[in-house]
C-alpha cells in the first residue's frame, strides 16, 4: 500500500471521527466545515513534513479535498436548508 493512500485513509477517518464527536456537543453544526478545513490544512502540513508530496499546493489541495469530502461538503449543503 502506498503512503499516499494510507495518508488519505487516515485523514478521512480522523475527519469523520472528530466530526461525529464534535457535532452538536462541543462545536455547533454550522462550524463543522471550518473544523474540517482546519484538519485538512493540518494534514497537508503533516504530509509536507513527512515528504509524502513534493510540493505544498498539491499536499494542501489533496488534504482539503479529503477532509471536506468526508463531511464538510455535506454539512455545508445541509446547514442553509435548516
Amino acid at each position: 500500500m502506498s503512503m499516499e493512500l494510507i495518508f488519505s485513509v487516515v485523514t478521512a477517518v480522523v475527519t469523520g471521527v472528530l466530526g461525529a464527536i464534535m457535532k452538536n456537543r462541543v462545536v455547533p453544526s454550522k462550524f463543522i466545515p471550518i473544523q474540517n478545513m482546519l484538519i485538512g490544512l493540518l494534514a497537508g502540513c503533516l504530509a509536507l513534513y513527512f515528504k509524502l508530496f513534493n510540493d505544498a499546493p498539491t499536499a494542501i489541495i489533496v488534504s482539503l479535498a479529503i477532509s471536506m469530502g468526508v463531511g464538510g461538503t455535506y454539512d455545508a449543503i445541509q446547514i442553509p436548508k435548516k
